[in-house]
């Protein structure tokens, strides 16, 4: 099974994933890592939506994960409408349910910041390069040559357009904590 169909398997039925996920998964099971950073393509494999929503399957569906940090944070398509993750907001949900936010308004931005060669997506001072921006020259090539996109030097203006267009994750998480448990949650 390729990395692509695992991803696929793992994410709620009926969504329809990026092809360009699908491109960048066979790429990098033909290269394998490092890719950019310490990030990884990967399934939710172990339950880590439901788990980070607290067994809250509802909620959970709202999100297809296609990444990890090296910590376990999640990198995920917010399905904010139906099951299409094609043009959903890619989002960055932290391991100890903080530093949540939208990364990019779509996959195509995501790629781009990808490319940049942070560390920690959900981490990093996007305004800033990236301590080992090397780390992601072989993908920013091929960024170039699959899809004719440029990776800025920076994350800040692509992290920046998706705040501006997306709405605010951490809001819709106060929310649902609020919703779940009460006032003090």
């Amino acid at each position: 099974m390729t990395r692509f169909q695992r991803i696929q398997a793992s994410v709620p039925a009926g969504v329809e994933l990026p092809d360009a996920l699908r491109r960048i998964c066979d790429y990098l099971d033909q290269t394998d890592y490092p890719i950019s950073g310490c990030m990884r393509l990967r399934p939710d494999d172990y339950g880590g939506l439901l788990a980070w929503f607290d067994g809250d399957t509802a909620m959970a569906a709202h999100f297809a994960c296609f990444g990890a940090g090296p910590d376990g944070s999640l990198v995920a398509f917010w399905l904010l409408d139906g099951t299409d993750a094609r043009q959903a907001p890619v989002v960055h949900l932290g391991s100890e349910g903080c530093d949540n936010r939208v990364l990019a308004k779509n996959f195509q931005d995501f790629l781009q910041l990808f490319g940049v060669g942070y560390a920690e997506l959900g981490f990093d001072d996007l305004n800033q390069p990236p301590d080992d921006p090397g780390s992601a020259q072989n993908l920013r090539a091929w960024l170039q040559r699959e899809f004719g996109l440029t990776c800025p030097a920076t994350g800040a203006s692509i992290v920046e357009e998706a705040r501006r267009a997306c709405p605010d994750i951490q809001h819709a998480i106060d929310e649902w904590l609020t919703s779940r448990y009460g006032e003090k949650a």
